[in-house]
């Protein structure tokens, strides 16, 4: 019975190794949040950059298919776009081309490339800056 008692008062190592599952399962759960919000808010300007570029990319479908800039639809469209392509129209001196009633806005196309390019770098900035202790 003595051989018993003694083993009593040794710890149990199957307690410590439980408790220490624990801690690593919810350092994982708080670590889940963390990237939790991260992915939503990649998700967010992922889809900000979408309806931009949705929109710029409809604005050069409307350009090269001629459609009448009168238009209140067209309009608000070329309005709307206008912020976005505006600098690459006149950085780069792009004059738009015309072939028949169409025009190819090259500083619309550029435009799309650059925010496509933008967006990869700030969803890529957020994840390295996530990662970081």
């Amino acid at each position: 019975m003595i051989g018993l008692a003694e083993q009593k008062e040794e710890p149990d190592w199957r307690s410590q190794d439980t408790g220490r599952h624990l801690q690593a399962v919810e350092e994982k759960q708080g670590s889940g949040r963390q990237s939790s919000s991260q992915h939503k808010l990649t998700r967010f300007i992922n889809y900000a950059f979408v309806i931009v570029e949705s929109l710029i990319l409809f604005r050069i479908f409307l350009k090269v298919f001629g459609s009448n800039p009168e238009n209140a639809f067209v309009a608000m469209i070329y309005r709307l776009t206008d912020p976005f392509v505006s600098p690459f129209l006149s950085a780069f001196n792009l004059r738009p081309t015309r072939f028949g009633l169409g025009v190819i806005e090259f500083g619309a196309i550029l435009a799309i490339a650059f925010f496509v390019l933008l967006n990869y770098a700030i969803t890529k900035l957020i994840g390295i800056l996530a990662s970081r202790p």
